[in-house]
Order: C-alpha cells, then structure tokens, then sequence
C-alpha cells in the first residue's frame, strides 16, 4: 500500500512538472516568433532586367518569391526571385 500511494505522489508531481514545462515552451516560442517578425520597407522597388532577345512570358508570385518565365526560339528561362531582397534564388535554363 504504501508503495502504490508513492507512485500515485510522484506520478502527480510528475504531471505537474511536465504540464508547467509544456506551457513554458509554448510561452517561449510564442514570444520569439512575436519579436522575429521583421518590418519590410516597400517602397524600395525591385529592378529585374529580362534577357537578351527574349520576351517576358509570364509573372506568378507568393508571398516570398516571384517567378519568372522568358521564352524566345530556343530558350526557356526560369527564375525565382526573392521579393524582399531582389536577389535571383534560382535560375533554370531549359533548351527547346
């Protein structure tokens, strides 16, 4: 008996200890995603020059990149661009 009202005591304390700990982690990671969020300027415009003899086919975008098709006779051209840095992430060249 007196074993069974230890482990009853410590399964109680153990509940306790991990229910604090889980509501710790959810208050920690709460408040970092609230001080990671960044404020972008806008009004910085993004230049994007197309390339040589090709014509822009068409323009898709997300919240994060946009992507960029050129077509011309021989080429097929693929790039994704970073909305918020104006870098190109990636560029895939596919020949006809």
């Amino acid at each position: 008996m007196r074993g069974l009202k230890f482990l009853v005591i410590f399964m109680g304390i153990l509940i306790v200890v991990g229910t604090s700990f889980l509501v710790f982690t959810i208050i920690k990671r709460g408040s970092d995603m609230a001080i990671s969020q960044k404020v972008i300027p806008t009004d910085i415009p993004i230049e994007i020059n197309s390339p040589k003899n090709m014509t822009l086919n068409s323009v898709n975008y997300n919240n994060k990149n946009i992507i960029l098709t050129f077509e011309d006779d021989n080429n097929f051209i693929i790039q994704v661009i970073n909305i918020n840095s104006g870098e190109i992430l990636k560029k895939i060249n596919i020949k006809k």
